[in-house]
C-alpha cells in the first residue's frame, strides 16, 4: 500500500470570531472513553499511554491526518473544590483530543484501512465499545493562554461536558457560553489562576459527520492549571461561586454539568514548539 504525504497545511493561529457557526477550519474529535470492566485503572492508563498512543503515531497512514493528539487521564480521585453539580460521578477515564485539518479528512482518518486493521481492534482490547464513552467533533474558540507554545504535559485540566439549556436557540446558546468564559476573564483573581481556557463547540447541524455517535454535548469547556490545588483555588473563589456560577443557569442544562479532571500528556504537537511524547516514557498521572 502507498502511504500517501501529509495533507495541506493549515494555519493554526487562523482564529474565527464565532466558530460555532462554521464547518470549516481545524476541527477537534474529542472523546471521552470508558473502560473495558475486565481492565483496572491503572492497566487501562498504563495500556493507553504506553502501548496505544505510540501504536497510533506509528501508524503513518492513520496519523498523517493528525496534527496534535492529547491524552487526559483522570486522577484515581475526585477533585476537590469543584462545584457539587459538577458531577464527577462518570465513568470516563479521562479524554482523547485529536485534531485534523478540516471536517472532511475526519471521514478518509477514520475510513483508512489502517485504522479499521490496526487501530479499531486495538481499542476493543481497552475501551468499552458500548454507548457510555461520548464522541464530539469540535471547532475551538481560544479565550486564553498563557503562552501559545505553553508545556502542556502534566498539567491538570477540567472537561465541563455542557448541555444547551431547554427551548435556547443554538446560536445563543454558544454565544452566551462564549460571554460566559470572557466574563471569567474579566476577573482578575480567576485568569491569574488560570493557564488556558478553551472552548470547543460542537460543529454546526446539520453534522456533516452524521456517522459518529451522537453524544448529547453540545460544547465543552476546557480549563487548565498549574496544579489540582490551583483548580480548587479557582473554583472556591468568592467571585466564581458568587458571579460566574449563577450565571450557568441562563444557557445551560446545570442537572446534566460533568466535569472530567485529568493529568494531561502531548502525544504529538504540530501547533507548537512543546514537547511530544510519542514514545511511552514515564507519566504518573496519579500525583
Amino acid at each position: 500500500m502507498n502511504t500517501p504525504l501529509p495533507g495541506p497545511w493549515v494555519d493554526p493561529e487562523i482564529r474565527e470570531p464565532e466558530p460555532w457557526r462554521s464547518h470549516e477550519g481545524i476541527v477537534k474529535l474529542l472523546e471521552f472513553p470508558v473502560r473495558i470492566a475486565a481492565m483496572s485503572h491503572r492497566a487501562f492508563h498504563l495500556y493507553w499511554q504506553r502501548h496505544h498512543s505510540p501504536h497510533a503515531m506509528n501508524v503513518t497512514g492513520f496519523s498523517q491526518f493528525m496534527r496534535k493528539y492529547n491524552s487526559g487521564h483522570v486522577f484515581p480521585t475526585p477533585a476537590v473544590g469543584l462545584p457539587a453539580h459538577y458531577r464527577q460521578d462518570s465513568p470516563f477515564e479521562g479524554a482523547s483530543e485529536v485534531w485534523i485539518n478540516g471536517w472532511r479528512e475526519v471521514s478518509a482518518w477514520l475510513d483508512h484501512p489502517l485504522y479499521a486493521e490496526l487501530l479499531q481492534p486495538d481499542e476493543a482490547r481497552f475501551i468499552a465499545q458500548d454507548d457510555r464513552g461520548k464522541v464530539v467533533v469540535t471547532k475551538e474558540e481560544h479565550l486564553y493562554e498563557s503562552d501559545p507554545d505553553m508545556h502542556e504535559n502534566g498539567r491538570v485540566k477540567l472537561y465541563l461536558q455542557v448541555t444547551r439549556k431547554a427551548g435556547l436557540e443554538r446560536d445563543a446558546f454558544h454565544r452566551a457560553l462564549s460571554d460566559h468564559g470572557k466574563t471569567i476573564l474579566r476577573r482578575p483573581d480567576l485568569k491569574a489562576l488560570l493557564r488556558k481556557l478553551v472552548i470547543s463547540h460542537r460543529l454546526p447541524d446539520r453534522n456533516p459527520l452524521d456517522f459518529l455517535p451522537e453524544s448529547g454535548l453540545n460544547a465543552v469547556g476546557e480549563f487548565w492549571f498549574d496544579s489540582r490545588a490551583e483548580l480548587a483555588r479557582f473554583f472556591r473563589h468568592p467571585d466564581y461561586w458568587s458571579v460566574i456560577q449563577p450565571n450557568e443557569s441562563v444557557f445551560a442544562d446545570v442537572t446534566s454539568l460533568y466535569g472530567v479532571v485529568a493529568k494531561m500528556r502531548v502525544v504529538h504537537d504540530e501547533f507548537s514548539f512543546q514537547p511530544s511524547t510519542t514514545q511511552p516514557i514515564p507519566f504518573d498521572w496519579r500525583e
